[in-house]
């Protein structure tokens, strides 16, 4: 049960009276209260001030100790605080803005609830009234412009996106919206793998992290979750981890960006259970001191520390993508073993003294990570360890040639000698039964096929039966046994496209097309991408599919939707048509027909009485969904302010697109429709509240290959 914002002012208003509360005891009576980590992180830094106030005398890490699903983050929020509060630069910055609370609107969001907060922003979660009410991540702060124009030019699954940047002229506070993903990050995962002070052995505690801060249970059942963290052992989930956020910044390196601002907390975690960075203001930031707070001390570069010492000296700090694969390493090196590589912050009287002493630290290297974890094995170690030298000529010289590095950590052979070494024991039993069975096991194998094309073809039975988890389960095996096998390897990029795992599917497609470059794999890539809102690459690789001599109804009719979404109107128009003429009742081109009309209408093409009954037709011999009855109201409206005849069908569809879960406010703000709105039953329909179900929407896409051409590619 998600505590509600009553509640949550309940407890504040009492602590801020000064009223004894023991927050630890609270959060054993309200463990809902662990959904609002911003809420309790600032609650116990607060009591910890209080404390330290009255003249008592405490101790950080035993304070921090309290809350163990929160430890790592509060004791960075209390260090924070510490150093921003001894930090003259910061003091003349520090001027607090009219920040907007949980339960107000700001701009056009609902702020729902607090997910963080920094020294700079105010991070909400926030529904969008004008866009059905979906939910997404707002990061409000006095200036954040340049951050969004950085990372709104970036498209990578393991960067969080941005969706606009709006300014409020009143506050001079700059909103940031993003896609809602999720609320746990890597910190959180700290929280929970080393509360009980024992390494941890199972990537449960990883699947913990992301449940625990979510109020449904279910989540890691969901089809969309990366099974590689349900299976295997937690340093290979924590690699599998690594390679995904390295490889996103292999990719903004690759542009230019440095991320100077690499730690746990600035990696989200999906709900897929899928690393993100996060916050990339300080990749722009160069006008004030600031960043040094910011840059977060214990995870700096003997680079940037060099900058926080001699700054004022006009030392100047270019730019270094190594200086993020330090900050990663020390990432790792966190995760893999609970203790950050130079030991504890050094606790002194200003940054730039806590500076020295770090810079000290590094210069004589990082702890040895095999003695903090001795399931760490002795390649990897020497891996994260290089990432920690410090001359960056002695680090990895490029994200992509680390990122390669780690994916060698996780081949079959690699996994299999860690997992004996951390299994004496059964290792030794399973030693003597293969001893027991050699001689009957030669003879069975000799008279089977290979364990992978047997796993593939029990792969293929469950997929033909639609039961695609279970398909996936074997094909997982297959492509274990042989990492080559380009059919397994489309078979199973056409499962997790099936379940509707589209980021892992693209990732087999491309690994098969790596081996066999092919016409259908192009397709599947650019429905994936399609799928997931990446319009470029989508019609890039619809392109390519083309070019190689693939054609179907469905391809082109992606391919319109796509550049429909890009604003290229032409381009889509072509396509769709294509798509009709090879298959005149493809549902999902009539859809996009009709979108296409609307878009047309909206930039002043007149409504003809064609497009009105191709509209009319398309509703009518579509399912029924609350985008299409809107979409014909749009067309109909207009339409019937200068021709009568129209206007009761124009009606009926807003009444329709309403019962199908359209907000009403929606249609009653249009232009296009307010001279409709003085009709007495559509006028009471109108005023009513909103359905609290999902807009039912039709279909746009249309999966490019058919099941049948996917069989004869396995014949080919």
């Amino acid at each position: 049960m998600i505590v509600t914002n009553r509640v949550l002012n309940k407890i504040r208003n009492r602590l801020d009276k000064g009223e004894e509360t023991d927050l630890a005891d609270l959060l054993k009576k309200h463990p809902e209260l662990k959904l609002q980590k911003s809420f309790v992180l600032e609650m116990a830094h607060n009591e910890y001030c209080r404390r330290l106030e009255a003249g008592e005398s405490i101790d950080a890490d035993d304070f921090c100790g309290r809350f163990p699903s929160f430890q790592n983050s509060l004791f960075m929020v209390i260090e924070l605080n510490r150093l921003l509060s001894k930090d003259s630069a910061f003091q003349k910055l520090c001027k607090e803005p009219d920040w907007p609370e949980a339960g107000e609107s700001f701009l056009d969001y609902s702020l729902i609830a607090e997910l963080g907060r920094g020294s700079f922003a105010h991070v909400f979660l926030a529904s969008e009234p004008a866009l059905g009410g979906r939910l997404v991540v707002l990061k409000i702060a006095p200036s954040g412009g340049e951050e969004a124009e950085v990372v709104g030019k970036l498209r990578h699954p393991n960067i969080v996106p941005v969706h606009s940047i709006k300014e409020d002229p009143q506050t001079g506070l700059t909103a940031i919206c993003m896609p809602y993903l999720g609320r746990s990050n890597l910190c959180d995962v700290l929280d929970y793998a080393f509360a009980t002070g024992e390494l941890p052995t199972r990537p449960d505690v990883i699947l913990q992290a992301i449940t625990e801060l979510h109020d449904d249970p279910k989540l890691t059942d969901a089809p969309g979750f990366d099974g590689k963290l349900h299976r295997g052992s937690y340093v290979e989930a924590i690699i599998h981890l690594a390679v995904q956020i390295v490889d996103a910044l292999s990719y903004t390196h690759a542009r230019g960006i440095c991320h100077l601002d690499m730690k746990p907390s600035n990696v989200l975690l999906s709900t897929e259970g899928r690393p993100l960075l996060l916050d990339f203001n300080l990749s722009i930031e160069g006008e004030t001191d600031a960043w040094k707070i910011g840059g977060t001390l214990p995870y700096m570069s003997p680079e940037q520390l060099h900058y926080v010492i001699d700054h004022k000296q006009g030392a100047s700090l270019p730019p270094d993508p190594r200086s993020d694969l330090f900050s990663f390493g020390i990432i790792v090196y966190q995760l893999l073993s609970g203790e950050l590589p130079f030991g504890q912050i050094p606790r002194d009287s200003s940054v730039e003294k806590i500076a020295e002493k770090l810079l000290c630290r590094q210069e004589k290297g990082p702890l040895r990570l095999r003695e903090k974890n001795p399931r760490v094995d002795k390649s990897l170690a020497a891996i994260v360890e290089s990432c920690l030298a410090f001359d960056p000529d002695q680090r990895p010289q490029s994200a992509q040639i680390l990122a390669e590095k780690l994916r060698k950590q996780l081949a079959p052979i690699r996994r299999a000698r860690r997992w004996t070494r951390n299994h004496p024991r059964r290792v030794l039993f399973a030693a003597s039964v293969v001893f027991t069975v050699f001689c009957v096991g030669v003879i069975l194998l000799a008279m089977r096929a290979p364990y992978s094309i047997r796993q593939f073809q029990l792969g293929q039975y469950y997929a033909e039966q639609g039961q695609y988890r279970m398909a996936a389960e074997c094909l997982d095996r297959s492509i274990e046994a042989n990492p080559e096998d380009v059919n397994a390897l489309f078979a199973r990029g056409r499962v997790r496209q099936k379940l509707g795992r589209y980021a892992l599917a693209v990732g087999d497609f491309h690994a098969a097309a790596d081996i066999r470059p092919d016409s259908t794999l192009f397709a599947c890539i650019g429905y994936c991408y399609s799928r997931r809102n990446y319009s470029d690459a989508a019609i890039t690789y619809y392109n390519k599919a083309i070019g190689a001599g693939f054609r179907s109804p469905g391809l082109f009719n992606n391919l319109g939707h796509n550049h429909h979404k890009m604003n290229r109107l032409d381009e889509a128009e072509w396509n769709i048509n294509k798509a009709l003429e090879m298959a005149p009742d493809l549902q999902a081109a009539h859809n996009n027909k009709l979108a296409l009309h609307v878009q047309r209408s909206n930039r002043g093409m007149p409504i003809t009485e064609s497009v009105l009954m191709h509209a009319k037709n398309t509703v009518e011999t579509a399912s029924p969904s609350g985008d299409l009855y809107l979409a014909a109201c749009l067309l109909f409206g207009p339409a019937g302010h200068d021709d009568p005849r129209w206007r009761k069908t124009a009606i009926k569809y807003i009444k329709l697109a309403i019962e199908h879960h359209y907000p009403p406010k929606h249609i009653a703000g249009s232009h296009k429709l307010s001279y409709l709105c003085d009709d007495p039953e559509l006028k009471a329909l109108l005023d009513k509240p909103p359905s609290k179900e999902p807009v039912v929407r039709a279909e746009y896409f249309v999966d490019p290959v058919d099941d049948s051409v996917a069989r004869e590619w396995f014949a080919d």
